[in-house]
């Protein structure tokens, strides 16, 4: 389980890291007097990100670090809302859009002040109670991606239910358009459409928490320059396991270097084991 709470902030991290870069450079960051502060939080979570990373590598990992990835992936949902919201302001075509009311550019650089200090605490802790070995980001790591076992049954998330209300209808009539008993063999796209810092990534997440009717699910970031081969490979790993992945390479070394999968062969894994649910964030 503890490999579960690892990947899933892990996957949270990389949207984080690039809301973050994309705010930073934003002219009205600095406008605002807050661009170092976003670099600063830009910064912290890829050194979070290359720890976390180090971290699936470990054979051993304990309670402590279970806790400290809940902590960063929460937080990394409270710093995409957060600068989602100030991107909005960003898109503003109009000077006078850009620049806010004053009420709300304080309230904003608040927030990014808090969420920079939050970041600090956070990462100081890793150092402190010397979670993962430094030599650990040294090593070449094979096994980047660890598998989602039910990430639904991670309860204990630090984020206040006071702060997803308004999200209970749409989150139904989403889970409405979801056909769980659909055996037509067919593929069912949903899509979750809307500006930046609507809170589309938090609606997906309590979708995703409660899709028990499921065999399997994967919740995948997805990153700006993703390569397809990668992708793919991520899916059935995190769907089937990495035994799954090793037999469904096995003997296609040179495939692997063309950087093509074979389509009957992958799209029977995709649909064993009845129905199944993949979530891709970040497209």
């Amino acid at each position: 389980m503890a490999e579960t709470v690892l990947s899933m902030a892990r996957s949270m991290l990389g949207g984080a890291i690039s809301t973050a870069a994309s705010a930073a450079a934003a002219e009205l960051s600095l406008v605002m007097g807050v661009q170092k502060d976003i670099w600063f939080i830009k910064d912290e979570l890829e050194t979070m990100h290359a720890f976390l990373v180090a971290a699936e590598a470990m054979k051993e990992k304990d309670m402590l670090l279970k806790v400290w990835a809940r902590q960063v992936r929460d937080l990394s949902y409270n710093i995409e809302d957060c600068l989602g919201e100030f991107m909005l302001h960003v898109a503003s075509q109009s000077l006078s859009q850009k620049l806010m009311k004053l009420k709300d550019r304080h309230r904003i650089a608040m927030q990014i002040r808090d969420l920079k200090s939050r970041v600090e605490e956070v990462s100081s802790r890793n150092t402190r109670y010397n979670l993962i070995e430094k030599n650990q980001i040294t090593r070449t790591i094979d096994e980047r991606y660890s598998c989602m076992e039910d990430i639904r049954n991670q309860s204990a998330s630090n984020i206040d239910e006071a702060e997803l209300v308004g999200f209970s209808k749409p989150k139904q009539d989403l889970i409405k358009h979801i056909d769980v008993g659909a055996n037509n063999g067919s593929t069912q796209v949903v899509c979750v459409l809307g500006m930046g810092g609507l809170g589309k990534t938090t609606l997906a997440r309590k979708v995703y928490e409660s899709m028990k009717d499921f065999t399997c699910c994967a919740w995948i970031t997805v990153s700006q320059s993703f390569v397809r081969m990668e992708l793919l490979k991520v899916m059935i790993k995190e769907l089937f396991g990495n035994e799954a992945l090793k037999k469904q390479f096995e003997g296609n070394v040179m495939l692997c270097e063309k950087r093509t999968l074979p389509t009957t062969s992958t799209k029977s894994y995709l649909r064993r084991g009845g129905n199944g649910a993949i979530l891709l964030d970040e497209v």
